[in-house]
């Protein structure tokens, strides 16, 4: 792997520098993650530690709009707020979907532009929206009377989507649904307080839920969407804006794909919102950006070999990793085949044993994966994860006091260089 590093002072002032290595080629994450784990070896450190390739961030952005040429994309800073990967999406012209105070300082620190933040939460914190209003964040969400008089009290000039809960249900890892959005039913009222109250609803938006198993939840959706979005024009409203939320998938190789996603969202907005009539669509996708961008390593630290009965060969492999269920593997809950290990610098041999992962912490939950076919690995050797990009750094803990995993930047230096002179940027306001 060929890897030099930038001397010019003003690539590395411009985007922080000190844990950026620049490569002359983009390589694999398992290069990458190498040398790390040889780097940090020689330093006498076993910690677990992440890597992130900027060039597979950069690509998955680009690749948005060239399959969703209508739709703004606005980052779920909750999926990972990492401070490079949002300095890197900002660079790109990103605008970004934030949740709490926390996030929108996060984001306004870095220079973004007020008009580049939907403040997407239906359920506000008084002093957050207060903060919000003295920042000039005026686009947020609402899904209630008791929010409506929230925002009446403290920020009358908001610029407000009605978020719906869509009527058909499909399959979806987290149903949002239960948690947020008004029916269908609802609207017309809402409409209506809205109106009397003298706030200024701009548009509808909707989430069919995180992680979402089909297309078609997309087009039910939407097709609901211009139905509420009509309620609002028949009160009075100056309808401009559609969100459709987030619930992209990740990895390319899980169905539906972000094309298939594209190819019915597109015809759908076609059919109802034809770009003849001037409404703006944005979008709030956060693990589609991130999950592949992430690869993590971890070092193992104890092994159990469990023997057949006559004990002449082993049946089963019982690892501890240091880095767990309560670190940056929280997803493992979504399901048995989420969680891909394999070994990093040893040769692996072709015979696999079923195998079991753990984490590091005392609590008998922290496992990570069963029955996994694993070669037979020894204790101090490392181990890769791939897809550790979403909802891992976000919702980790430190549970047992257990280190928190370093995180390495890897950037070709055409990538780099045009991140710097901002010959990537395609602009995006809400």
């Amino acid at each position: 792997m060929n890897k030099t590093l930038f001397s010019d002072n003003n690539v590395s002032r411009i985007m922080g520098d000190t844990d950026v290595q620049i490569v002359d080629v983009r390589c694999s994450h398992e290069d990458y993650i190498k040398r790390q784990v040889t780097f940090q070896a020689k330093l006498g450190i076993d910690d677990p530690l992440l890597i992130l390739d900027i060039d597979e961030l950069v690509e998955r952005y680009r690749k948005w709009y060239k399959l969703f040429p209508r739709v703004k994309l606005c980052y779920a800073m909750k999926c990972n707020n990492d401070e490079k990967i949002v300095d890197v999406l900002k660079r790109l012209g990103s605008s970004f979907d934030c949740a709490s105070k926390a996030e929108i300082q996060q984001v306004l620190e870095l220079g973004v532009d007020p008009s580049r933040i939907i403040y997407a939460n239906p359920c506000k914190q008084n002093s957050h929206l207060t903060y919000a209003k003295e920042h000039n964040v005026d686009l947020m969400t609402f899904d209630t009377e008791e929010e409506l008089i929230k925002v009446k009290m403290l920020y009358g000039s908001a610029r407000l989507l009605m978020r719906f809960r869509p009527k058909n249900i499909y399959e979806v890892m987290y149903d949002l649904g239960k948690k947020f959005g008004c029916d269908f039913e609802e609207a017309m009222d809402l409409f209506i307080s809205a109106k009397n109250k003298g706030l200024n609803v701009i548009g509808v938006c909707f989430h069919v839920g995180s992680n979402c198993l089909t297309s078609n939840a997309f087009a039910s959706a939407i097709k609901e969407a211009r139905r509420i979005f009509d309620i609002g024009l028949q009160i009075g409203f100056d309808m401009t804006v559609l969100d459709i939320g987030g619930g992209f998938r990740g990895r390319d190789i899980e169905r539906p794909t972000i094309e298939e996603n594209a190819e019915v969202i597109n015809q759908c907005l076609d059919d109802y919102f034809p770009e003849a009539g001037g409404v703006k669509i944005i979008a709030e996708p956060g693990r589609y950006l991130v999950e592949t961008a992430v690869s993590a390593a971890a070092n193992i630290i104890g092994r159990k070999l469990i023997y057949d009965n006559d004990k002449t060969s082993i049946e089963h492999v019982m690892y501890n990793i240091n880095d767990g269920a309560y670190g940056t593997f929280t997803w493992v809950k979504e399901g048995p085949e989420v969680f891909v290990m394999s070994p990093v610098l040893n040769k692996a041999s072709t015979e696999k044993h079923h195998s079991t992962a753990w984490g590091p912490t005392c609590c008998g939950t922290d496992c990570l994966a069963t029955d996994m076919p694993l070669p037979l690995m020894e204790v101090g050797k490392w181990v890769q994860i791939s897809y550790a990009g979403a909802y891992s750094f976000s919702c980790s803990t430190n549970f047992n006091s257990m280190p928190r995993p370093k995180l390495y930047y890897f950037c070709s230096s055409d990538t780099w260089s045009s991140l710097v002179n901002g010959s990537l940027k395609i602009s995006s306001i809400c």
